[in-house]
């Protein structure tokens, strides 16, 4: 099982993806007020290429419907890797039916539309802001 790594800062790196601008901006203000260190991607394939490039997340939270990549596709990738699929990772959607959501392992599904509370109690079982180094 994946451990939530310690930045240089002392707090969990949260890659956010999420299509949606006002709401990315607004979430990732409170995520970082909340202590996390958030780097944000618009897109599934704008987060594959975060991944590639940046250091990893301590966690994801991945919105399913996306341009160009969408949230299935990405998580499908990402679960093919065998680093990229111990990063646990959070879907925060829309979709309605989420019949097909189970065979993609998601540590947690949170619907949007809910208040931030659930997001935030979810993330901080999964993987707290301030993590100890492993």
């Amino acid at each position: 099982m994946f451990t939530c790594t310690k930045v240089v800062s002392g707090r969990a790196r949260l890659l956010l993806v999420e299509d949606d601008f006002i709401l990315r901006a607004h979430l990732c203000e409170l995520l970082m007020l909340e202590g996390y260190d958030v780097c944000c991607a618009g897109d599934g394939a704008e987060a594959l290429s975060r991944l590639l490039r940046d250091p990893p997340p301590s966690v994801i939270v991945l919105d399913l419907e996306l341009p160009r990549i969408d949230g299935l596709a990405f998580r499908t990738v990402q679960l093919q890797s065998p680093t990229l699929r111990e990063i646990p990772t959070i879907a925060f959607t829309g979709v309605r039916d989420q019949s097909k959501l189970p065979r993609f392992d998601f540590d947690a599904v949170i619907p949007k539309g809910t208040a931030f509370e659930p997001l935030m109690t979810t993330l901080a079982t999964v993987c707290p802001a301030s993590v100890v180094a492993a």
